[in-house]
């Protein structure tokens, strides 16, 4: 896609869960990455973001049982200092989507949409960050 749109100054990929890992580590050997959204997720333990030039956004909910802020929070170090960090209050892993119950997952105490309202905000704040670079 990156290649095929050259008229396309800055580009932002993400993904939740294990999208997410596997965004981080496509934006660890591709410069033409500008900014990465994390939701639910994390690098893997082989990629590094830290010394990259790179926006990260990297959003998780308190409920989560899959991608517990735990875990995202441990992987700090593999992402820039810079990195914005949201938990979402009484959100969980799967109510980042529209997939349904997932085994393992913490119980919800807020709405889908409340959650995902979070979300997207913090990931419109941080394509428009990287747009007025």
């Amino acid at each position: 896609v990156i290649e095929a749109n050259p008229e396309v100054e800055r580009w932002v990929i993400g993904g939740h869960s294990l999208g997410g890992a596997m965004a981080a580590q496509f934006a660890s050997g591709h410069d033409s990455v500008d900014g990465l959204a994390l939701w639910a997720a994390y690098p893997p333990e082989s990629v590094d973001l830290s010394g990259l030039d790179i926006a990260v956004t990297s959003v998780s909910a308190s409920e989560d049982g899959l991608a517990d802020p735990d875990e995202i929070a441990a992987s700090a170090e593999q992402l820039p200092a810079d990195t914005t960090f949201l938990d979402i209050d009484g959100g969980n892993h799967a109510q980042f989507g529209w997939y349904g119950p997932q085994d393992g997952d913490g119980e919800a105490t807020i709405s889908r949409d409340s959650q995902q309202h979070q979300a997207i905000d913090a990931t419109l704040a941080l394509i428009e960050a990287v747009d007025a670079e």
